[in-house]
């Protein structure tokens, strides 16, 4: 095997796409036992317990480490409106994206809800990289990106035509789909920074902040001032399955904004929407979710997609670099 041989196998799959690969994993899991606990629980006051741990992790590094990027007095300090960027893009994904997940599970299900999400996430993805960051998904990129779309509304389907509870569905699905959509704004801020010579810690850490003080700030406004007042229906159990939620979901976004400092926001969305694929066997072998023949369609179709996406150009330079080596 030639060394053009070696290069082209080990490119096939990049640390950007590694890194999103293990935050579709982690968001998977994050959504299972977010899903176990969701009845009965206000949104915010879930969303905001499960922010707690990486909101720990992240002042803990912030004081500890003093980054030069957060220093004003630096020559590497990122400068007040990046670090307002990557605050106002925590409030979107972290604090109103998952107030909408939250009541997306809750109506729909884990199943309908995930697909929603990361059809917001596919779509809004593309639509940020192409016409915000200016990078659009090219080639085998907007193929799979097109499979994905298509798989995605398979799996939603049948709850949209659904008679017994139709409005319900399409409401729990419409803000499923606009939390994805908030989720991709956090990672297009994180890129625009890690681009300009931030650390994936700082973008992590900011943005984290941002989305749990509007958080806190929401709840207080809910609990009219008293957050007792919205404590007494949660059990000892759905705080600690919350918190076990948060440290994965740690992992998960800190995964995610690495990733998007190696490929641009539309391939690691598309590849995030892998969290349909695991969310459906979860579904239905924890959760006993009845699976429509639409729902494994359509996860084919979004497996079939991302591997297109990903492997397809790069399998195609591959043979071409050995053509050329017989040459």
């Amino acid at each position: 095997m030639t060394r053009n041989q070696r290069v082209a196998r080990r490119s096939l799959i990049g640390k950007g796409e590694l890194l999103a690969l293990t935050g579709a994993l982690s968001y998977a899991t994050v959504n299972a036992l977010q899903r176990s606990v969701a009845k009965g629980i206000d949104p915010y006051v879930g969303s905001l317990i499960r922010q707690i741990p990486l909101f720990l992790m992240a002042t803990i590094f912030i004081l500890a480490v003093r980054p030069t990027s957060l220093r004003p007095r630096s020559d590497k300090y990122l400068g007040l409106p990046l670090l307002r960027l990557l605050f106002v893009a925590g409030v979107g994904s972290f604090c109103i994206g998952n107030i909408l997940l939250f009541a997306g599970l809750n109506w729909v299900g884990l199943a309908v809800a995930v697909a929603a999400s990361q059809g917001g996430l596919v779509l809004g993805g593309a639509a940020i990289s192409t016409f915000v960051m200016k990078e659009p998904p090219v080639g085998w990129q907007r193929v799979g990106i097109a499979v994905v779309a298509c798989g995605i509304a398979l799996t939603a389907a049948p709850a949209i035509s659904s008679i017994n509870q139709g409005a319900l569905a399409i409401l729990g699905f419409v803000v499923s789909f606009s939390a994805g959509v908030f989720f991709t704004i956090s990672n297009a801020a994180s890129r625009s920074v890690q681009k300009k010579g931030g650390t994936f810690l700082v973008a992590l850490a900011i943005t984290n902040i941002g989305g749990v003080c509007a958080l806190a700030l929401a709840v207080l406004i809910r609990a009219h001032g008293n957050f007792a007042n919205l404590w007494p229906g949660i059990t000892s159990h759905q705080v600690t399955v919350l918190l076990g939620a948060g440290c994965v979901n740690a992992l998960a976004i800190a995964s995610v904004t690495l990733a998007v400092k190696f490929t641009n926001v539309a391939n690691v969305s598309m590849i995030l929407s892998l969290v349909l694929v695991f969310g459906l066997f979860t579904a239905r072998l924890v959760f006993g979710e009845s699976i429509q023949p639409t729902f494994l369609m359509g996860a084919s179709a979004v497996l079939g997609g991302v591997l297109l996406g990903q492997l397809g150009p790069k399998y195609l330079n591959k043979n071409l670099n050995i053509d050329r080596e017989k040459l």
